[in-house]
């Protein structure tokens, strides 16, 4: 399942998140990050990626808790989304 972690960080721990970022090209197993931004105006960190299940998701994020807080949301593509969509109003 694909899902959006939007990581918000104090200003002051800026240079702790670049640091640890550098450092960790980290590759846990059952997630697959597909794109990262940082968002150089307002101490945020943007990452989509797949997670194959709950355990993974949360180890996914657990080693950046200390520093800040990520809001996890589940998305799905639009089309695949729009196609259930449709479904489910037929039934309705």
């Amino acid at each position: 399942m694909q899902f959006l972690a939007i990581f918000s960080y104090a200003p002051e721990d800026r240079d702790q998140v670049i640091e640890r970022g550098i450092k960790s090209v980290e590759k846990s197993v059952g997630v697959e990050i597909k794109g990262e931004w940082f968002d150089i105006s307002g101490h945020r960190v943007f990452r989509l990626f797949e997670a194959d299940d709950e355990i993974h998701l949360a180890s996914s994020i657990f080693n950046w808790t200390d520093l800040g807080v990520a809001e996890i949301i589940p998305v799905i593509d639009t089309e695949k989304a729009l196609k259930f969509l449709k479904r489910a109003t037929k039934k309705a």
